[in-house]
């Protein structure tokens, strides 16, 4: 079997070999052809009449002989090609009494005459053309305009002939400056690399608190991401910030996690509610300094609530006269916005006092229970 492939493959080659010096030859008979034809343009005047197709042909013969020579049989068919059709072209406008030389008879002897030619018929004589056999302008000393790197953009006019680029940036190419997959024309940091959907910019951290600007929510101020970069607040001063304080109202000690070792008030969404009622003497105004730490931290709340105004409501049992409990429940609700304004320096701007006396029970007055739990100050959320 394997001898058989081999006897296949030698008969292959040889028939290639055959085929391409059967092509070699045939090319050759063209070559003389062409030189024939050439020859017989020349003499008819083509060198006037048809210069460019004259040059063409007598350069692309020469390209065909040397495409033999190195035996590159299908570049020398096309060179024979292009010859071929532009000799037939030169001898179809050549006509001998048109484009022949006019002999004039002189009587003197003639000084012999030097024949110029112009080889590639682009109109500068072969001993001034810098490149003879390829047709080029006058400027360029008739050599073809290049294009070296291949752009489309012709070398003279090319600022970058070694980098291809595009005409609308003279030939040079687009450079990407920083490195971030945006050229520099359309990149808006061209020197700091930036993402694609930022124009090309970096993504800046204006407070270096390591939460880019655009997931910041306090930009120019530093702060932890678990806060979304806005600094930690601590609303009562107590060196707790308020994240981590159980009481961020209220000062307290760190090592109960900011709560007053005795938590007295709570806030909610519509009132400072307290753990204990504040005391005042029998059937008088004034506050027991008992509950002097309570309003203290009802202070602070206001304090760290500074957009917050509060209601602060006086109410009794149903013992007595209704007026003079009005009355009584006033001067109470009076006696603690004044106690706060002027202990604790809560601006009483903030603050309002009314007395409702009996009329707004919370439990029931038939026993000692409930007239005690009636008899009571409230401070109500008017506004945050």
């Amino acid at each position: 079997m394997r001898s058989f492939q081999h006897a296949h493959l030698a008969v292959a080659a040889s028939f290639a070999l055959l085929q391409a010096c059967t092509s070699g030859a045939t090319l050759e008979q063209d070559g003389q052809t062409i030189r024939k034809d050439i020859a017989r343009a020349r003499d008819a005047g083509a060198i006037r009449c048809a210069p460019k197709e004259l040059a063409i042909a007598e350069a692309n013969v020469e390209f065909l002989e040397t495409e033999l020579s190195e035996g590159d049989w299908h570049r020398a068919e096309y060179h024979a090609d292009t010859a071929r059709e532009a000799i037939k072209k030169a001898l179809a406008v050549t006509d001998p009494d048109q484009c022949g030389e006019k002999r004039v008879l002189i009587k003197e002897t003639p000084t012999p005459s030097i024949t110029r030619k112009d080889s590639d018929g682009d109109g500068l004589f072969d001993d001034e053309d810098q490149c003879p056999l390829e047709p080029g302008p006058t400027a360029n000393k008739g050599c073809p305009l290049k294009d070296s790197d291949n752009d489309g953009v012709l070398d003279p006019d090319d600022k970058c002939p070694t980098e291809a680029g595009p005409a609308s940036n003279f030939g040079c190419p687009i450079k990407d400056t920083d490195g971030d997959g945006l050229t520099d024309d359309v990149d808006q940091c061209p020197a700091d690399p930036g993402p694609q959907t930022n124009q090309g910019c970096p993504i800046k951290d204006t407070d270096g608190d390591g939460v880019l600007d655009p997931d910041d929510g306090c930009p120019n101020d530093p702060g932890p991401a678990s806060n979304k970069g806005c600094p930690l607040t601590d609303r009562d001063g107590d060196g707790v910030t308020d994240d981590i304080d159980q009481c961020p109202d209220v000062p307290g000690d760190p090592t109960l996690q900011g709560c007053p070792k005795k938590t007295l008030v709570v806030v909610k969404d519509d009132r400072i509610e307290i753990r204990q009622q504040v005391h005042f003497a029998t059937g008088k105004a004034k506050i027991l300094k008992d509950s002097f730490e309570l309003l203290s931290q009802v202070a602070s709340v206001l304090r760290s609530n500074p957009a917050m105004k509060v209601r602060i409501e006086g109410h009794t049992d149903n013992v007595g006269s209704e007026k003079n409990n009005m009355k009584l429940s006033d001067a109470r609700a009076k006696s603690v916005r004044e106690h706060i304004m002027t202990k604790e320096g809560v601006d009483g701007e903030r603050m309002e006092a009314v007395g409702y006396g009996p009329s707004k029970p919370i439990a029931s007055n038939s026993t000692a229970k409930g007239r005690a739990l009636n008899r009571r100050v409230e401070f109500n959320i008017v506004s945050k």
